[in-house]
């Protein structure tokens, strides 16, 4: 009896690749074609959104080639349970076919499984960030798998890890961008050194969405925002301000997602904005000529 692989290498350890044209995997594994509808879902399945623009793309190359590479599967009494291919599947479902060409496992435990299925989900590059946090969340919280052991099994650095795992740490509108791809991983990262403050992560997480910011925009927000605060934690004199003036500072600093400073001396004064560099100018400036408001 052929010695049965070992999770530790990912999906490529427990299933190689076949060539469409060999009936036979190689380890002695056939492919076989299974009804489409004995396939029951993946309860692992780490993709939560599918683009159905996608799925018809596949339906019509299926309808012209067929399917290619076989999906995986567990055997699970008389029935089978999906590990890899739910793509395939609907593509499949959804061009009219009544078979799939499968490969068939037999895995001992729900552990196993669920490992399995969460590494294979996760190695895919289709899936969006914070699909890929949840998946490493799942392998550690469900598996019980240290940082270290989820990423040899994905093969990525530990950092990388880590670093998908805190987009967990935004507010689910802002994970909501992410998933949508009006922020990709730079924007996320950048709000992200604003975790103590939920509510300016928010704030410049939709404008950056309503605006089209870039990467180095979001960023230059961002520490414009931790500078102002900071400011206003040390203020430069201990004399008692204006409970109004400050209040008036905040409320600019959120309009202009950078530092102002009401300075007043008698019955005049002056009011500071900053701004980083020339393209942080000039968006200030549009804001402040905005005719529309």
């Amino acid at each position: 009896m052929a010695k049965k692989p070992v999770l530790g290498k990912g999906i490529n350890a427990l299933i190689p690749e076949y060539p469409e044209n060999n009936a036979d995997g190689q380890d002695g594994r056939q492919i076989i074609y299974l009804n489409v509808n004995e396939i029951e879902p993946n309860p692992y399945q780490a993709r939560t959104e599918f683009d159905e623009e996608h799925i018809d793309e596949l339906m019509r190359s299926i309808q012209e080639k067929g399917v290619i590479q076989p999906i995986n599967v567990n055997r699970v009494g008389h029935t089978y349970q999906l590990i890899a291919g739910e793509r395939r599947l609907r593509a499949t479902k959804k061009a009219g076919l009544e078979t799939i060409p499968a490969i068939v496992l037999e895995i001992d435990s729900q552990q196993e499984m669920m490992e399995l299925s969460i590494i294979e989900n996760v190695q895919r590059e289709d899936l969006n960030p914070i699909e890929e946090a949840e998946g490493y969340r799942a392998l550690m919280d469900m598996c019980f798998l240290t940082q270290e052991e989820v990423a040899q099994k994905v093969g990525k650095n530990r950092s990388t890890i880590a670093n998908t795992r805190r987009l967990l740490k935004l507010p689910l509108e802002i994970q909501e961008h992410v998933k949508k791809t009006r922020l990709h991983m730079g924007h996320a990262r950048a709000l992200l050194s604003l975790e103590e403050d939920e509510d300016a992560m928010l704030e410049l997480g939709q404008r950056s969405v309503e605006e089209k910011w870039s990467v180095r925009e979001v960023e230059r927000a961002v520490n414009n925002r931790k500078n102002g605060r900071n400011k206003k934690r040390q203020p430069s004199t201990p004399q008692h301000r204006d409970p109004h003036m400050t209040s008036f500072e905040e409320r600019l600093q959120h309009r202009f997602g950078t530092s102002v400073n009401i300075r007043q001396q008698d019955k005049k004064g002056r009011i500071e904005i900053e701004y980083y560099d020339g393209g942080d100018l000039d968006r200030i400036l549009e804001l402040l000529l905005d005719e529309s408001e």
